[in-house]
Parts: C-alpha cells; sequence; structure tokens
C-alpha cells in the first residue's frame, strides 16, 4: 500500500507512515487515487508519541514482512505506533521503545519481525551465584572452586537470541568396545582422567597380588566392534543476536524452554538492560549449521568409543526472536578470568569456564 500523505510505499496495514508519520485509514476529502483503502482508524498515539506513554492498543504488524526503508536509513518509524526509531550504528534489530514490536534490517531493508518472544526472569541475584557455585565444584578433581573465587562481575541482561529449528541426520562410522577411550578437553577431561587413574590403580593392585601368588596377570581385553549409524536429531539452536558476545553464545549444546515464552512486551522486563542487535536471521541460521555439526559430533560420540567419520547434513528452518534473561558472572580463580552463564529463567547454568583441576 502507499501514504495517502506522500505517496511512498509502506507495509500493508501499516497504522502510519515511517517516512512522514501520517495517519493511514482516515478518509481524505479529495482522495488521489481510487485504490486506496478508507478503513477507519486503528487505535494508537500519533508518531511522536511522548515517552514512557506506549498506544493502549497497538495495530497488529503485517501479514508479511515488507521494506521499510533503504539499507541506509538512520531515521525511521515504528510501523506499529509510529515512534520514531533511531537505530545506532551498526544495529540491525531493534525493538520500539514504547509499543516492543522488533524490526530488522534485511536485504531489501527494514521489516518486522513476525515472531518476537520473551522468557521472564525466576530468579535473582542470590540465587544466580548459588547455582553457579554449585556448578563450579561438580567433579571428582575439584574442590572448593566457589569458596576459592573471587567475583568480578554479575549482571542480568535480556539478549536477544534467534532460535533457529534444525534437523540433523549424520552417518557415523565408529569402534566400540575394545578399552578405547577418547581423551577430551574441558569438563569431560576431568572425568577422563579420573577413570584413566582408577583403571591404573586397579591394574596394579591385580599384579601386586599376581606377583605376591607367584603368577602372571592376564586381563582380557574385548574386541572392537565396527559401528556403522545413523543419527536423526532435532534442535532449536539459539544464536546470539549480539555481535562481539561471543561469551553469551552457548555451544554445547543448550537449548532455552520456550514452552514458557509469551509474547515480547519491554515493561515485563522490569527496567532490566535489553540489548538490540545486529546479528540479521539469515545469519544466524548459517551459524546454527556450524552450531549442528559440532552438536552431532557429541552425539555420535555417545554411540562409538572411538569416532572415525562422520557426515554431517542439517536442515534449517525460519525461527523467532527471543529475549531471554541471562545471568552474565565473572569470577577469577587463582588469577585466571572466568566466566558463567545462567538462564534466568531456568536457573541453569548455560555455559562458562571453570579450573580442570582444583584439588587445593
Amino acid at each position: 500500500m502507499f501514504c495517502q500523505k506522500c505517496g511512498k510505499q509502506i507495509p500493508d496495514g501499516a497504522t502510519f507512515c515511517n517516512f512522514c508519520g501520517g495517519q493511514q485509514g482516515v478518509v481524505a476529502q479529495a482522495p488521489t487515487a481510487p485504490a486506496y483503502p478508507g478503513a477507519p482508524p486503528a487505535p494508537g498515539y500519533p508518531g511522536q508519541a511522548p515517552p514512557g506513554y506506549p498506544p493502549q492498543q497497538p495495530a497488529a504488524p503485517p501479514a508479511h514482512p515488507a521494506a521499510y526503508a533503504p539499507a541506509g536509513t538512520t531515521d525511521l518509524k515504528c510501523s506499529s505506533c509510529g515512534a520514531p526509531l533511531k537505530p545506532q550504528s551498526g544495529l540491525t534489530l531493534i525493538t520500539c521503545d514504547y509499543c516492543g514490536v522488533a524490526t530488522s534490517l534485511g536485504s531489501g531493508g527494514w521489516s518486522v519481525i513476525q515472531k518476537h518472544f520473551m522468557l521472564d526472569n525466576r530468579i535473582d541475584q542470590e540465587t544466580a551465584l548459588a547455582s553457579g557455585g554449585k556448578w563450579l565444584d561438580q567433579g571428582l578433581l575439584r574442590r572448593n572452586v566457589a569458596k576459592n573465587a573471587e567475583l568480578l562481575e554479575a549482571t542480568l541482561r535480556f539478549v536477544p537470541y534467534w532460535i533457529v529449528p534444525t534437523s540433523v541426520t549424520a552417518d557415523i562410522q565408529g569402534l566400540k568396545g575394545g578399552g578405547a577411550t577418547s581423551l577430551h578437553t574441558g569438563d569431560g577431561a576431568g572425568r577422563t582422567a579420573a577413570k584413566i587413574g582408577l583403571s591404573i590403580l586397579a591394574g596394579a593392585a591385580a599384579a601386586a597380588a599376581a606377583n605376591q601368588r607367584g603368577g602372571n596377570v592376564h586381563m582380557n581385553q574385548p574386541q572392537p566392534v565396527r559401528v556403522r549409524d545413523r543419527i536423526n536429531v532435532f534442535y532449536n539452536i539459539p544464536v546470539v543476536g549480539v555481535r562481539g558476545y561471543n561469551k553469551y553464545q552457548p555451544d554445547d549444546g543448550y537449548t532455552f524452554n520456550v514452552q514458557g515464552k509469551t509474547s515480547y512486551d519491554k515493561k515485563k522486563t522490569g527496567g532490566v538492560e535489553t540489548l538490540d542487535g545486529d546479528v540479521a536471521e539469515q545469519e544466524a541460521m548459517q551459524f546454527a549449521q556450524s552450531l549442528a555439526q559440532k552438536y552431532a559430533e557429541k552425539e555420535a560420540k555417545k554411540r562409538v568409543d572411538t569416532l572415525e567419520s562422520i557426515q554431517v547434513y542439517p536442515t534449517t528452518y525460519d525461527g523467532e526472536l527471543l529475549h531471554a534473561p541471562v545471568w552474565f558472572m565473572e569470577y577469577a580463580h587463582k588469577g585466571k578470568a572466568m566466566f558463567i552463564l545462567i538462564d534466568g529463567h531456568s536457573g541453569q547454568v548455560m555455559d562458562g569456564e571453570r579450573p580442570t583441576f582444583a584439588l587445593w
């Protein structure tokens, strides 16, 4: 459709023009074109809505995304309430401060995000710190990590994530059995080292007993079995929508509980800092494919002891934008700075860093 005042093309169903701010749907005294609709005006406030005074009944977004303005636009108006939007340099994902409608910059210009949701924050700082401390001390080779850690920062933010539905098919080949052991870095390293240590101790004990009896030690080792399998899994992969927030990107298969989501409403954030973004949905879908490769490898290592080969075939689908409450905690342990990421909705640790060994 076209603006009744300035004649520029605007999204179908828009209440106000994104260029001149003129209200649409008002029957003019002398219409310039018979094709202009004469629908009654939708309730709402003019383009210059006063700060903190949102419309009571914002108009519904158009049925299909439409270009709002050229990619170089730095000043535009919300298509729902007409309030001014002034994206900062580099931002391609902004939410209206008055009505909460999200707008994204794509190849064709600015367009409405049709699916925009949020999760509410359910934990306070004390609960977040307790959850993080419990996670720090997990593992046989970690003692008093939380006690010896120095807290540097504990901040709650509502962070935008693209939730990308991704189905993954993977063909794997490997060996199972035969005592094969895969060594991994990070959290699994401690558990693997503990298992190896126990095996060595058990072997040494058996050798000592046999030596006292004057006999030899015979340790039967099962023969490995070759495995060929196909994996079919599905993930709602979260991709953080803000560049430079790499630590906010969970990379170990964490997914949000989207069953508890509600339509985005900035008033429900309780004044907590809410971030805009600069990652478009298409870019997020491409990144989700790379994460799908990593997730498939992790699943494959559950099925074989030695992974010889894997072919991953990910398929991504149109997703949605989710503002999630995230507690970011930075701490120092023995002079080394580390971080923990906690989902404020579920209270679970999303990702983080912790010492592999901490026995004293």
